[in-house]
């Protein structure tokens, strides 16, 4: 009963965050996977798989619900995901095949860089000129392979990488949110479906597992993440432009902390 209150507490977090920062919700499912899933049976060796895998497959759940949310309050600016779609695709499902061969620590420093850097330019209060002119196709479709190969890579649903990529471009704040929600989909979705197959042949005997997605943890947390999500969707729109920025900047300093934290520990 004990580890279905954390599942539970985990998706209540982890779905206010993806409402109100756009983003899928990894990096709170992630980290408390990575010390839950030890308790259940699944080993040291193969809890990152698990826990990364199984956190996409909560984001395609938890992606639906904010999206539909912010669709409600027309921020989602939906001509973006012609360009930006192809790209978050085929990046997720490089990102999949990958986390199996590349060394996570040296993808995670970078990911980590680049995070503080993210927050530093969001706190500077530089203000991107809001443009309505076509956007760069090609531009758009790269930066997406980059951000659904990192994606699927670290288990997130790529808003705390689209996020910035669409203020710089010139999208206000909120609406970068509610794209960045709806890009979530299909970044977890062909994710999750790499990591299936990835883990489908692997002799883990875990039980209540498909490849490398966890089933109870799944379900626990895709229950509370989508009750949740509407809730921040909501409180996104009621927030300063200025105020949401700082609030993201934030949420990535705290959570490049964690990441930084939870390799020291995983280390001693």
């Amino acid at each position: 009963m004990e580890i279905w209150l954390i599942f539970a507490l985990t998706g209540l977090i982890a779905g206010f965050m993806a409402g109100l920062l756009g983003i899928g919700g990894g990096f709170v499912v992630v980290p408390l996977l990575l010390l839950i899933l030890p308790t259940v049976g699944i080993d040291v060796e193969r809890s990152g798989h698990f826990a990364i895998g199984t956190s996409l497959a909560c984001i395609c759940f938890t992606a639906l619900s904010s999206s539909y949310s912010h669709h409600r309050k027309q921020a989602i600016v939906w001509p973006l995901l012609a360009p930006l779609t192809p790209g978050l695709v085929i990046g997720a499902l490089i990102g999949a095949y990958l986390a199996g061969l590349l060394a996570g620590p040296i993808l995670i420093l970078f990911f980590v860089v680049g995070a503080l850097l993210t927050a530093g330019y969001l706190l500077s209060g530089h203000k991107s000129p809001h443009s309505n002119s076509k956007p760069n196709w090609w531009l758009m479709f790269s930066y997406a392979q980059f951000t659904g190969i990192v994606s699927a890579l670290i288990g997130i649903g790529g808003g705390s990488v689209l996020v910035p990529f669409l203020v710089y471009r010139g999208v206000p704040i909120v609406k970068a949110v509610a794209t960045a929600a709806a890009c979530g989909f299909p970044i977890a979705l062909f994710g999750t479906l790499g990591y299936v197959y990835s883990g489908w042949n692997q002799n883990h005997s875990v039980e209540f597992a498909i490849g490398y997605i966890y089933l109870p943890a799944l379900i626990g947390i895709v229950i509370f993440s989508s009750l949740a999500a509407p809730l921040g969707a909501k409180l996104a729109h009621h927030i300063q432009e200025k105020r949401l920025k700082q609030v993201f900047a934030v949420f990535l300093i705290f959570t490049s902390a964690q990441i930084i934290y939870s390799q020291w520990f995983s280390a001693v």
